[in-house]
């Protein structure tokens, strides 16, 4: 796959405006074009994109009703039929995305700078509302183990089993099919990273200790037996004083990639590259995310990385030589403007989508 891919050839066709708050996750469905985006006000809006990109971009055409809170993480399973979310306000949901509509809604999507010129003297005129018609749709079910934010979310490769942990201290293991819990632990700090490898018989979890703002340390790192709930690899001296802000199991399960984020000073945005089996270190890459990294992904072809940061960009990795093959989108200036928060591949790992702090999905197809 990646031989007929040009990374460093990706060109951005579309920004998808929402200017409601941050987005904060991005998941394409299963093979489709289809795109859904969450936010901080726990919104989640679905794109249909065109097949061939360029021209204006597409306007969403369906809404997702039920959270009231942030949006964690979308994860969608490979036909596209499911799509999963996690919420800050302790849920997490099942979207059909086969149902059919039930009602209709209208959709701002320049809410926010309408309400930050409103707010401000006069002299500025307030711009007349973008509006678009879109289809509602009520999610088909509820998981409501948790009791505190859901932070972290992951699903098994074969699709039978999620994970999920929250800011209370609890990791959840549950049948997807069935949404019976099969497991519970606790860590000391918060559930802020997981990763199920390839077989799903492990876990990977980042604990987090807040401390001011957007700061913090892990306390923990670990590799759990997914059944037992029992720790199985201990990470944290290898890895103390790092906060680690998103990891990524490869799929041949040889690699575990770490991202080191939070608000911290300078270029500190490297991704640990760890031998899942020993614990031990294989490479460490500086990626250039100022201030830190947000986000892991894997390309479907199991040999590049993706990562995006604070610095407004996302960085193509090839995994074996250890090497940048491309920067995608440009520094805005500073961690302030514009993070990308969350990333996601298309199936054929042609098209790259990314969440942004602006309140807008960027989109990049890449060069053959």
């Amino acid at each position: 796959m990646a031989d007929t891919i040009a990374f460093n050839k990706a060109s951005q066709v579309w920004t998808l405006a929402w200017d409601a708050d941050w987005v904060t996750a991005v998941s394409f469905l299963g093979p489709t074009r289809k795109l859904a985006a969450g936010n901080n006000r726990g919104e989640i809006l679905l794109w249909d994109l065109r097949p061939n990109p360029g021209g204006s971009a597409p306007a969403p055409v369906r809404k997702l009703e039920g959270h009231t809170n942030a949006i964690s993480r979308l994860v969608s399973t490979a036909d596209g039929r499911w799509l999963i979310s996690a919420s800050y306000d302790h849920t997490i949901r099942f979207w059909d995305m086969q149902a059919p509509a039930g009602g209709a809604a209208t959709v701002v999507l320049n809410a926010r700078v309408r309400e930050e010129i409103a707010r401000r003297p006069a002299g500025r005129k307030v711009p007349a509302p973008v509006e678009v018609k879109v289809a509602m749709q009520q999610s088909a079910r509820t998981l409501n183990g948790h009791r505190d934010w859901v932070t972290a979310l992951a699903m098994s490769r074969d699709e039978k089993v999620l994970v999920s942990g929250d800011d209370g201290s609890a990791v959840i293991v549950w049948d997807r099919e069935s949404g019976k819990e099969l497991r519970r632990w606790s860590l000391k700090g918060w559930a802020y990273a997981i990763a199920l490898s390839p077989d799903s018989k492990q876990v990977l979890v980042s604990e987090r200790i807040p401390l001011i703002f957007d700061s913090g340390r892990t306390d923990g790192l670990k590799i759990w037996d997914r059944e037992s709930g029992k720790p199985l690899v201990d990470l944290g001296a290898a890895f103390k004083g790092q906060y680690i802000s998103a990891a990524a199991w490869s799929p041949d399960g040889k690699v575990l990639a770490l991202a080191r984020g939070g608000e911290v000073d300078g270029m500190n945005g490297i991704v640990h590259l760890v031998h899942p089996a020993s614990g031990k270190k294989v490479r460490s890459l500086t990626t250039g995310h100022l201030n830190g990294a947000t986000d892991l992904l894997w390309h479907p072809d199991g040999k590049h990385l993706a990562s995006c940061g604070r610095d407004t960009t996302a960085r193509i990795w090839d995994v074996a030589a250890g090497k940048q093959v491309a920067q995608i989108g440009k520094p805005r200036g500073g961690q302030f403007k514009d993070w990308l928060h969350a990333l996601s591949f298309s199936a054929d790992g042609r098209w790259l989508a990314a969440g942004d702090m602006i309140g807008a999905v960027q989109v990049w197809v890449f060069g053959s």
